[in-house]
């Protein structure tokens, strides 16, 4: 019989996945951290409006699916306010990523029309970043962590694999310091390590854990 849980989590993985390949490998140069100039961004994401907007509407899949993962995780998580707490943080850092990346996608590509001098289009990344990498990636750092943490009370689950998922949290707090900041070149390593690490672990979650539901649940 066909584990529903699993399937889903895959098919998240999955979007997770396309999207950091689409930002580092189709979509790179016209964010700031490629180190192009702003003209050089402009001209980039002009030439392939479509992949660009694309990208940015992967992330948003990524962001919900990051939420429903977080969700999926509850009934391993046994019952208390801190739960509760975990996955609101987590659903709360929606609203400034999502938020971030509709600018990304579809306010700074016309920017220029408004502002010929790309200044506002400068301004858009620098605000968007700090949504999107500083806030809404806090967020979701935190409520992720916590919940990892609770996931640990739950004595039927494989404890290394939990204890694995600790790591990647903190690679997060390491971007969004970064982005805080501005540290381009470090939250460029943040970021790939911490996406690789998270993902891994998310891949472990849906592999081990998800299909024995009925074994592993917190109330089991």
């Amino acid at each position: 019989m066909i584990n529903g849980k699993l399937i889903f989590s895959l098919i998240i993985t999955a979007i997770i996945v396309f999207a950091c390949l689409q930002m580092a490998f189709v979509i790179t140069d016209g964010l700031v951290a490629s180190g192009n100039s702003i003209t050089e961004r402009n001209e980039f994401i002009q030439n392939n409006l479509m992949l660009w907007q694309l990208g940015w509407f992967n992330w948003m899949l990524a962001a919900l699916g990051l939420l429903t993962f977080c969700i999926m995780l509850l009934p391993f998580i046994p019952e208390s306010e801190w739960r509760l707490l975990g996955v609101l943080l987590v659903g709360l850092g929606i609203v400034p990523d999502i938020g971030a990346e509709v600018i990304f996608a579809f306010v700074i590509p016309h920017s220029h029309s408004i502002d010929p001098t790309l200044a506002s289009m400068q301004t858009l990344e620098m605000i968007a970043m700090q949504l999107t990498g500083t806030l809404g990636n806090g967020l979701y750092n935190i409520g992720g962590l916590l919940l990892n943490i609770l996931l640990l009370n739950n004595k039927a689950l494989p404890r290394k694999i939990i204890l694995a998922g600790i790591p990647g949290w903190f690679f997060g707090f390491g971007l969004s310091i970064c982005c805080a900041f501005y540290a381009l070149d470090a939250a460029k390593f943040f970021t790939a390590a911490g996406m690789v690490w998270s993902t891994a672990w998310m891949l472990a979650i849906t592999m081990f854990v998800f299909p024995h539901h009925h074994t592993m649940k917190a109330n089991a």
